[in-house]
């Protein structure tokens, strides 16, 4: 078993957590951008690849593929998932599986605007969300809407370009310097995050849960896992209206009047080392299926009470970063 990361960045404990399941021979390659990407150190295999963006990018990828005869690719970086997602049958046509969901799955994920009109047609709550200053007061005219307000990058990642606003000279100015804005309402309450898992036909498999304790950059720092059945029901609910393969992280807030749904994550999150320490086990599920194995769903095994706190570490690589050979 051949497995490659193909954007690995600081991720270098979900390396250790496929290293934990794998066998002594199966090899484990490591990609990124950039050579100083600290996950690199544990896998086996280093390499560079061009930047997402960058036209040849995937024909790098699917070449490396080939020639290493990598059998999983698991992709990180949330740019990498629409790439990636509209070439899936290129690598399914050489025996690669790669580790991501449909397309539309992934453009309902990367577009929050989508994401609130996912859940609007399905059943599940989501904060109230508009296009445009002039409708965000046309709402708080009419009661339906209230200060504070949040502008935020539709398509942006790691809490970047996001403002919170509390009258409408800051909504307008918010707005106008947010690149693909949208307007949200501020949820009241606690954040949670999910870790959920679809199989090979998308059929649902786990559902883990955390409370999200302290947030870095954008990431979970520190989380608490939680069964919570109203938690749990809203998880499972997301589950079996989207098109999910491999892991998905979640993010809701869990307001006075229930759950509501704030993004999609189709990949692995931050918070994922919380569930593993629940025992998700997303490594051994990823192997199963690309062994044809059947899953067995686990919904409703999550645990309550394991506590995940994340530390920095330091570490000297054994290749010359500074020229990027032998990578």
């Amino acid at each position: 078993m051949n497995i490659l990361f193909s954007t690995v960045g600081r991720r270098g404990y979900l390396v250790k957590f496929f290293r934990e399941v794998l066998g002594p021979d199966d090899k484990i390659f490591g990609a990124d951008n950039s050579p100083y990407a600290p996950g690199l150190v544990y896998c086996d295999h280093r390499t560079r690849f061009p930047k997402v963006t960058a036209p040849e990018y995937v024909g790098v990828v699917l070449d490396y593929c080939v020639k290493h005869k990598i059998d999983i690719v698991i992709p990180l970086l949330d740019p990498e998932l629409e790439v990636l997602a509209a070439v899936k049958g290129q690598f399914g046509g050489e025996g690669i599986m790669v580790v991501i969901s449909p397309p539309n799955t992934v453009e309902i994920a990367f577009d929050k605007y989508r994401t609130c009109e996912f859940g609007q047609q399905n059943g599940i709550a989501v904060p109230q969300t508009v296009l445009s200053p002039d409708e965000a007061t046309e709402r708080i005219a009419q009661n339906s809407l209230a200060w504070p307000l949040v502008v935020k990058d539709r398509k942006g990642s790691a809490s970047m370009n996001i403002t919170y606003c509390d009258d409408s000279p800051q909504l307008e100015a918010a707005f106008e310097t947010c690149p693909n804005p949208i307007i949200q309402e501020v949820l009241d309450g606690d954040e949670y995050g999910y870790d959920l898992f679809g199989g090979l036909d998308f059929q649902p498999i786990s559902v883990f849960c955390k409370k999200k304790l302290v947030m870095r950059a954008g990431e979970t720092d520190k989380a608490l896992s939680t069964d919570n059945p109203v938690l749990i029901e809203f998880g499972e609910k997301i589950l079996k209206n989207l098109s999910i393969f491999g892991p998905c992280d979640v993010d809701v807030f869990l307001t006075k009047d229930g759950p509501k749904l704030l993004e999609i994550n189709p990949r692995f999150g931050g918070g994922y080392p919380c569930s593993h320490l629940a025992g998700a086990d997303f490594c051994n599920k990823i192997i199963a299926m690309r062994n044809d194995e059947p899953l067995t769903p686990d919904i409703g095994s999550c645990p309550d009470g394991v506590c995940m706190l994340k530390q920095d570490e330091i570490i000297r690589p054994d290749w010359p970063l500074e020229t990027g050979k032998n990578l």
